[in-house]
Formats: C-alpha cells, sequence, structure tokens
C-alpha cells in the first residue's frame, strides 16, 4: 500500500478513537449534571441524541477532509443513492403492503376460506377460494375468480355474506 494511505487510515483510525472517547466522556458528564441537578431521564436521552448527532457529524467532516474528497462528488452521490432508495421503496411498498395484510388477514381472521364477502362500495363480491400471501382468491357466481390485493381489504369495508346470513337464521329461529 501507498504510504499516503497508510497515513490517511492511521489519522482516520485516531479520529475515531478521540471522537469516542470525547463522546463518552461527554456523555459521562452529561449523565452525572442530570443526577446533580435531577433533571428527568427524557432531557438526558434528548441531550445524548443530540451529542451522537453532533459527534458523527464532526467525525464525517473529519474524514472529508483527511481524505480529501471533493464536496460536490459527495453531494451527487448522496443524492443519487437517496434517489435509487426512493424508487426502490415506492416500487415494493405495494408489495409490503399486500404481505402485512396478508398476515394480518390470517391472524386477525376478518374472514376465512370458504366465506362468502363482499366488498363495499366497489360491490366486488364472491366465495373465498383462498388467501394467499399478495392477494385473496375469490370466485362469483358466474364462475369468475377475482384476485384482490391484500391491502385492499385495508381500505373497503368488508361485508362477510356468510355471517350475515347466519345472524338472520340465528334470529328467524328464535322467533318460532
Amino acid at each position: 500500500m501507498n504510504s499516503e494511505i497508510i497515513q490517511k487510515l492511521i489519522i482516520s483510525i485516531v479520529i475515531l478513537f478521540i471522537t469516542v472517547v470525547s463522546f463518552q466522556i461527554f456523555k459521562f458528564y452529561a449523565r452525572k449534571t442530570q443526577k446533580k441537578l435531577k433533571l428527568e431521564i427524557t432531557r438526558y436521552f434528548a441531550l445524548k441524541r443530540i451529542m451522537i448527532f453532533v459527534f458523527t457529524g464532526s467525525f464525517l467532516a473529519l474524514l472529508i477532509l483527511v481524505w480529501g474528497i471533493n464536496l460536490r462528488n459527495l453531494w451527487i452521490s448522496i443524492t443519487g443513492v437517496m434517489a435509487m432508495i426512493a424508487v426502490a421503496f415506492v416500487a415494493i411498498w405495494s408489495l409490503i403492503a399486500n404481505i402485512l395484510a396478508g398476515l394480518i388477514i390470517f391472524f386477525a381472521s376478518p374472514f376465512k376460506v370458504n366465506d362468502s364477502i363482499e366488498l363495499k362500495p366497489d360491490g366486488v363480491e364472491g366465495r373465498v377460494l383462498a388467501i394467499n400471501t399478495f392477494y385473496t382468491l375469490l370466485i362469483d357466481d358466474e364462475g369468475n375468480h377475482i384476485n384482490v390485493p391484500n391491502s385492499q381489504f385495508f381500505q373497503k369495508f368488508i361485508v362477510n355474506l356468510q355471517k350475515k346470513s347466519g345472524s338472520r337464521k340465528q334470529v328467524t329461529d328464535k322467533n318460532k
């Protein structure tokens, strides 16, 4: 390795060591002051978060100076990475929403396989054939298969026609 790179690595390690030690000292005195003045613990935690932010920012700024990184290139790289993360987040958001909704449907059981349900106000109606990871499969009266994304069950009203008709039977049986 180049002696210049080794020198920069050593300086970086020294900066890291000084930053960590300084943070620990400040944290110790902040905790001591919090106890001495009998301040709420939440104030200590807020101060600790601020210290973490300041020390991390200082450490990164010093590293940028040591390594001679061009701030314009760094900014372009950071914004490019953030844009890719945003696009990826938007792209997988619906998948994550459907998976989580499927898990909630599985554990909360607002309906089960073979229940007849209707989604209001869309009027989608059918018997539940399967509850999958991303969608729930319904079959309507005409034999058509309908794939409903699981997240839709948390954006619409669900009428469980099975339970609805069962409660009507019980009411009529009691009247007889």
